[in-house]
C-alpha cells in the first residue's frame, strides 16, 4: 500500500503541473464553416462551438483554417483565452469568410450565360458551403438570375445553384440527391432558396405573391 507521504508528494506535484494550454487562436484565421447538423451531432465538443444555423439540415460553425489544408472547429473557451468575445470572433470569422471568395461575386455577375444545369461551385475542399454566408455572393446570384436561386451543399466541396426561373430547375431536388448519395463527404440533401438579400429552407420557404414558393419542388 502506498505510504501516505508518498501519496501526499503525488498530489502535490500534480497541483504545481500546469493546466493543458490552449491553443493559440489567431483572428486572421477565422472562418464560417458549413456543415451537416449530423456532423456535429458526431463531434464530443459541439456544444462548446459557436454556430449559426441556416436551415437545410445545415448549420455554421467558427472554425480555424490549419496548415496542410485541416481546419478545426474553436470552442468558446479558445476564443475567450485568445481574448475575443463572441461578438469579435463572429466579425472575424465574417470579414475572413468574405474575403476568402471576394472575387466570386464579380465572376458570377460578368458570365456571359448561365449553365443550363446552373452552377457548381468547387473550387474549395474545405469551405465551399462557407459561400453560403457571403451576401455579395448570394447577391449576385440572384442579380445574375433575375429571381430566386435555388442553393444547395451535397458534399463539403461542391455547392450547386440554380436559378428558379429555369426548366431545369424542376430537375434540382433530384441532382441534389444524387450527389448527396454519391457525395465522398456527404452534408446535406436539403435545399435553400435566396432572393439575393435572405437565405431560407426552401421546405420553410413563404408562401409568395399568393403561391406557394416553388411548390413543385417540395413534392
Amino acid at each position: 500500500m502506498p505510504d501516505p507521504a508518498d501519496r501526499q508528494a503525488f498530489a502535490e506535484r500534480n497541483r504545481r503541473q500546469p493546466s493543458p494550454r490552449a491553443p493559440d487562436v489567431s483572428p486572421s484565421r477565422l472562418l464560417w464553416c458549413v456543415r451537416g447538423v449530423r456532423y456535429l451531432d458526431g463531434l464530443s465538443r459541439a456544444a462548446e462551438l459557436t454556430t449559426r444555423p441556416l436551415g437545410a439540415e445545415m448549420v455554421a460553425f467558427l472554425a480555424e483554417t490549419m496548415p496542410g489544408s485541416l481546419m478545426r472547429g474553436v470552442p468558446a473557451a479558445d476564443l475567450a483565452a485568445a481574448g475575443l468575445d463572441d461578438a469579435a470572433a463572429r466579425a472575424h470569422a465574417d470579414a475572413n469568410t468574405q474575403a476568402r471568395f471576394a472575387s466570386l461575386p464579380e465572376r458570377i455577375r460578368a458570365a456571359d450565360r448561365i449553365p443550363a444545369d446552373g452552377w457548381r461551385l468547387g473550387s474549395d475542399s474545405l469551405f465551399q458551403g462557407s459561400v453560403l454566408l457571403v451576401a455579395e455572393v448570394l447577391a449576385a446570384f440572384a442579380e445574375r438570375s433575375g429571381g430566386d436561386v435555388l442553393l444547395a451543399l451535397p458534399d463539403r466541396s461542391e455547392v450547386l445553384a440554380v436559378p428558379a426561373g429555369l426548366p431545369s430547375a424542376d430537375r434540382f431536388r433530384m441532382r441534389v440527391v444524387r450527389a448527396w448519395r454519391e457525395a465522398m463527404n456527404p452534408v446535406s440533401r436539403g435545399i435553400l432558396v435566396t432572393d439575393g438579400v435572405c437565405l431560407r429552407d426552401l421546405e420553410a420557404a413563404p408562401r409568395k405573391d399568393g403561391f406557394e414558393l416553388l411548390g413543385w419542388l417540395r413534392r
